[in-house]
């Protein structure tokens, strides 16, 4: 399926919160819903990743320039662990969204850097989405993570 088809067909769906994602072939359980849910919610956007890929970048885009434009901070953290993150989704993020978002790259060699944690900080509470999915499209959404 093409990216724009994919995203014509998220904006259609009405998604409801949700407490497990699981990606598959329920579009409910993709945590790329529920990362859009709370992106329209947040105060402070947090994001760690090991990796970032074009493909999930894309899917992510409009939302965070929502947020930016809404005068959310956002910071995103990824590094080049088992040299996956592709040099095309940072300078993506950097040439849409420019010095808007704090995007750092972690690179110690010597270590791993395998973590993916979302943190949408509001008004009172804080939401943290912590599992196996990184930055891509697979990852977001039909992927098993």
């Amino acid at each position: 399926m093409a990216e724009s088809d994919f995203a014509e067909k998220v904006n259609s769906l009405d998604m409801e919160p949700s407490a497990v994602m699981t990606g598959g072939d329920n579009r409910q359980r993709y945590l790329y819903y529920q990362l859009r849910l709370s992106m329209q919610q947040a105060k402070r956007i947090d994001i760690i990743v090991s990796f970032l890929m074009e493909s999930g970048v894309r899917l992510l885009l409009d939302d965070l320039r929502k947020a930016l434009d809404r005068g959310v901070a956002v910071r995103i953290l990824t590094g080049n662990y088992l040299g996956i993150t592709q040099p095309s989704a940072l300078y993506l993020i950097k040439r849409e969204l420019g010095n808007g978002v704090d995007l750092r790259f972690y690179n110690d060699k010597s270590r791993a850097f395998h973590p993916k944690s979302y943190i949408f900080h509001n008004d009172r509470e804080s939401e943290i989405y912590i599992g196996s999915s990184n930055i891509s499209r697979s990852a977001l959404t039909s992927g098993i993570e």
